[in-house]
């Protein structure tokens, strides 16, 4: 769709309605800015999004999965209608086209066979569904086709709590025991009709595996400049390394070379949290297009990080209102105009050691270095960001900050 600016001065305010005209605005600004983007795009984009949404800083850590993210509110958005439909397209730079939510389920299936004997990848799509309660048959076909998603009946009017520990229990189990008690006290009761959630698990070994025995404590400095001591693996190997004007970059690859890990560190003197403020998703790109294999010396935390959190504020500060309130219009679930989104909540956890990295997250949306000589080194010793990322398809599995491992 061409957008023309001087067609706004051919309407005449008195004769249109101005809710639905602003609404009409908004979802040609919407397609103009996301039409073009592809699924991983789109989920790089937000990616960033929720990291400046989130104003993580300090010695706080942080871990979450846009790729977990992304599909469970592609779920909801599948039956969103009207300014509801807006948001979410706005929020989540979906595209306007239905044909958008396909490519994000066929962008799953290509991050999955990516999969091998060193590499495990599963992601599980599922939608929970009052036993009684009737959906259209097109948005469960929808659900089904895009998604894969498995649907499930559980009984939320009377026993809110049986289901919202049979739901738990399910991620528990397609996480390997990593994200448990998704959903807490509280987040289900006899009003919830839907829940949808996504699994994403990730295990997988380095390319050049860190030998344990280069493993020695050394000072890790934090945010305010003190020093604590941890457990840094070592290697002198060929790896993915860029210097940049404010920042070095280290690529490690996993066996299958696929996918990497994308560890990037502010030079000294330059905080993380000030760093963050500038990197944004093109800066990503950047990176990833310049990084090149060289000759490095790394120093690199052993670490492990989990976070939590409900969605609902940091989506609403973000601009996603309408679709948690009573003016929701998600009458493509169900025919009628019923149901609003309650909360949606996010875990996520990452361990990265000598062999490897362990990734889990969960989403459940409720509907209720210096250089030397002929070498680099790369010394992440104080704060950092890490990336984990779909190599052939450039997309953000998981992304996080290290302040304090």
């Amino acid at each position: 769709m061409i957008f023309e600016p001087y067609a706004l001065a051919m309407v005449n305010p008195k004769t249109i309605d101005m809710k639905k005209f602003s609404s009409f605005i908004l979802a040609v600004l919407a397609g103009t800015v996301t039409h073009a983007q592809s699924a991983s795009e789109s989920i790089n984009t937000f990616a960033f999004d929720l990291y400046r949404g989130l104003k993580v800083g300090g010695n706080e850590n942080l871990v979450y999965s846009p790729f977990s993210i992304t599909p469970a509110f592609g779920m909801v958005t599948l039956g969103a209608r009207g300014e509801t439909l807006n948001q979410l397209n706005a929020t989540f730079h979906f595209g306007n086209s239905p044909k958008f939510h396909q490519a994000v389920g066929k962008l799953q299936q290509s991050v999955i066979k990516s999969s091998s004997a060193d590499i495990t990848i599963n992601v599980a799509n599922k939608a929970w569904l009052q036993t009684d309660y009737k959906i259209l048959k097109r948005y469960r076909c929808n659900l089904k086709g895009n998604y894969k998603t498995s649907l499930y009946n559980v009984d939320f009017i009377n026993d809110p709590e049986a289901a919202r520990k049979t739901i738990n229990l399910a991620v528990e189990y397609d996480t390997k025991q990593h994200i448990k008690d998704l959903l807490p006290q509280g987040s289900i009761s006899n009003l919830t009709r839907l829940v949808l959630t996504n699994a994403v698990y990730f295990k997988g070994k380095w390319k050049e595996p860190f030998e344990p025995e280069k493993t020695k404590e050394r000072d890790f400095t934090l945010a305010d400049g003190s020093k604590t001591k941890h457990q840094f693996m070592s290697a002198d190997k060929t790896f993915g390394y860029l210097k940049g004007t404010d920042f070095a970059a280290l690529e490690m690859d996993y066996k299958g070379e696929e996918l990497s890990m994308l560890v990037i560190l502010p030079n000294e003197g330059k905080s993380l949290s000030e760093f963050e403020k500038a990197f944004t998703v093109e800066k990503y790109n950047e990176i990833v297009k310049a990084i090149e294999p060289q000759k490095t010396l790394v120093f690199i935390p052993r670490f492990t990080v989990e976070s939590g959190f409900t969605m609902k504020k940091v989506l609403g500060e973000m601009g996603l209102t309408i679709p948690f309130s009573d003016e929701a219009d998600f009458s493509g679930i169900s025919g009628n105009k019923d149901l609003k989104i309650s909360d949606a909540y996010h875990k996520a956890f990452i361990e990265v050691s000598e062999e490897g990295t362990t990734a889990a997250a969960a989403t459940a949306v409720v509907v209720a270095m210096k250089s030397m000589p002929n070498f680099n080194v790369f010394d992440a010793n104080r704060p950092f960001m890490f990336i984990l990322r779909h190599k052939p398809t450039n997309t953000i599995l998981f992304i996080g900050r290290v302040a304090k491992p």
